[in-house]
């Protein structure tokens, strides 16, 4: 589902978003901050029992009155990750000011104001209470973006909503991303706190360390060590975790090196680069071990397969 601001005229500054915000979300009061042109646009998908939605927008301000919430029915939390700008969030006497990477939670069930301003985009997860921590909107600020796990945590929570927008409705892999946007932001007060990542799930972290594989292959350091580094735990969390998923923290990253070179030599972009050279940028440090493995991997060995894939180009 999609909506976009339409027909803004005098009378009617933001033309159709108060009405797109009511049918996207919940009744607001949307009030300006600045003269000029407004724009918005809002994509949701209703997944499982939650919804998410990315919203873009110019500047502005949103309300939640109490004559809003005395015709609205249902209990949810609004937990925002900021994407662009700067939002600030005021409910109950607490203000939250966040930033890209940063999570905010508000209460539907009370009055609050969110005011971004700076033209921002953002996700938007909108959560029956009772699938959240009762504790969760007492420490209504998590400042992902002040931590490489927090940082981590964003960037996994972001990778689960793209997934969700993107996949068709209701599909399992749709269910699939939507359980754990639930699970990563039950978790996200532990992860900020620093606390003994086995209090965190099991999930929740082997998810944000998949995700740094995913972003960070390329580094020849990277192993169960750095991992251990990173994520605050010992060496042996970090085999446990991936003794989970049938393969081990080497194999999915070699895995990960793999696919990356496989890529680039179909890529007519890297039509110039050396094997060595397309092996070396992905994180290998051995050009005999990664041939052993790419042959391994596609029963080619890498100039067999650039020359199998690009008869035009048989030099390499």
């Amino acid at each position: 589902m999609q909506w976009s601001t339409k027909a803004i005229e005098a009378d009617r500054p933001f033309g159709s978003w108060a009405e797109d915000l009511a049918d996207a979300f919940v009744q607001l009061e949307p009030r300006k901050i600045a003269e000029q042109p407004f724009h918005g646009m809002i994509s949701r998908a209703d997944v499982a029992s939650i919804q998410i939605s990315h919203v873009e927008a110019t500047k502005h301000v949103v309300m939640r009155l109490r004559s809003h919430i005395a015709r609205s029915i249902g209990d949810v939390y609004f937990v925002n990750l900021q994407l662009d700008g700067v939002g600030r969030y005021t409910q109950r006497g607490h203000v939250q000011v966040c930033g890209p990477g940063d999570l905010a939670v508000v209460d539907t069930t009370e009055p609050f104001e969110i005011a971004n301003c700076r033209n921002f985009s953002l996700f938007c997860f909108a959560v029956p209470r009772q699938l959240l921590p009762k504790t969760l909107a007492e420490r209504p600020r998590f400042r992902l973006s002040a931590t490489e796990a927090g940082r981590a945590l964003s960037r996994t929570l972001a990778g689960h909503a793209e997934l969700c927008l993107r996949s068709e409705q209701n599909s399992g892999i749709s269910t699939f991303g939507a359980q754990h946007v639930v699970d990563l932001i039950s978790h996200a007060p532990g992860i900020l706190e620093e606390r003994p990542p086995e209090r965190a799930g099991l999930s929740v972290m082997l998810s944000m360390m998949l995700d740094h594989i995913d972003r960070h292959a390329e580094d020849p350091e990277l192993s169960a060590v750095g991992l251990a580094l990173k994520f605050h735990c010992s060496q042996r969390y970090v085999h446990k975790l991936f003794s989970t998923t049938g393969r081990s923290v080497g194999e999915h990253i070699n895995g990960r090196r793999i696919l990356v070179c496989t890529r680039n030599l179909l890529d007519h972009a890297h039509r110039h680069a050396t094997i060595a050279e397309i092996a070396f940028n992905a994180g290998f440090r051995d050009i005999s071990y990664f041939n052993r493995l790419f042959k391994r991997s596609s029963g080619l060995a890498p100039r067999e397969f650039r020359r199998s894939m690009s008869p035009a180009d048989s030099t390499r």
